[in-house]
């Protein structure tokens, strides 16, 4: 399972109260609202240069192509 959002793996300590698609990074434990494009976006792009140990310019192109293949952000 992954976030339907921004695609992290979900297990038991990342997986939202409110709405098990998402994680507790894109959705507010408090209020259920979700965060912005914007903000997802700039999330993934800092983890992917933390974990992955990519360039700003790489994990920007990483996000870019990844992101829209997510059911949050598809287009249909």
């Amino acid at each position: 399972m992954m976030c339907e959002s921004c695609g992290m793996p979900l297990n038991g300590k990342f997986i939202s109260k409110k709405d098990g698609r998402y994680c507790v990074y894109c959705q507010d434990q408090k209020t259920g609202g979700l965060a912005t494009r914007v903000q997802v976006r700039a999330g993934n792009i800092g983890a992917t240069m933390k974990f992955m140990g990519k360039t700003k310019e790489e994990a920007e192109n990483m996000v870019d192509e990844t992101m829209p293949t997510l059911p949050r952000w598809k287009k249909g």
